[in-house]
């Protein structure tokens, strides 16, 4: 049975084992392993200690298979957006419905505690189409495409979408007619 809660500080050598699992396979996420450390994870926690949220997925008994985060920017302007959306499900559990019912948790607790974040952003390789159709079922959208913005283990550059996902009580501007 698979259990989302909240992460713990507990959880941190955990997190830090599944980010390298999953950066180290291709299109994982936007890290190398190498860049995967303790003070990243460390740095996640304290982030989402006081501007973001943190959930993971628990696998009995108690291996931790998917994470999820996203912070605020730490400005008051931007105080309505939760940003940088980070994703990672173990390469074992990957293709199993883990990471919508992961995604759709972590939607749910930003509806429910989060009365004043309006707007959740992501970027995805423009290549990573599995993973944009994922996004796209739970209701994101594609805002824009940053040119060559990253550089493939190859070498090679592709593009960088942005999207981002609204809560459906928010009415649209007229310039988006």
């Amino acid at each position: 049975m698979i259990t989302i809660r909240q992460a713990r500080f507990q959880d941190k050598e955990a997190i830090l084992a599944l980010h390298q699992n999953v950066a180290a396979i291709s299109q994982g996420i936007a890290r190398t392993e190498a860049e995967i450390t303790d003070q990243y994870v460390e740095g996640l926690f304290a982030t989402i200690a006081t501007d973001g949220l943190m959930l993971v997925a628990v696998d009995t008994p108690d291996q931790l298979i998917a994470e999820i985060h996203a912070s605020k920017y730490g400005l008051r302007i931007f105080d309505h957006i939760l940003t940088g959306l980070t994703i990672a499900v173990h390469p074992d559990y990957q293709g199993k419905g883990i990471g919508k019912m992961v995604f759709q948790a972590f939607l749910d607790e930003v509806q429910h505690s989060f009365p004043e974040v309006r707007r959740v952003e992501l970027e995805s390789r423009s290549s990573n189409q599995k993973s944009i159709g994922l996004y796209q079922s739970l209701g994101f959208v594609l805002e824009g495409r940053m040119r060559n913005k990253t550089r493939n283990s190859d070498g090679s550059f592709e593009d960088s979408l942005l999207m981002a996902w609204t809560k459906s009580d928010i009415e649209r501007s007229d310039e988006d007619d």
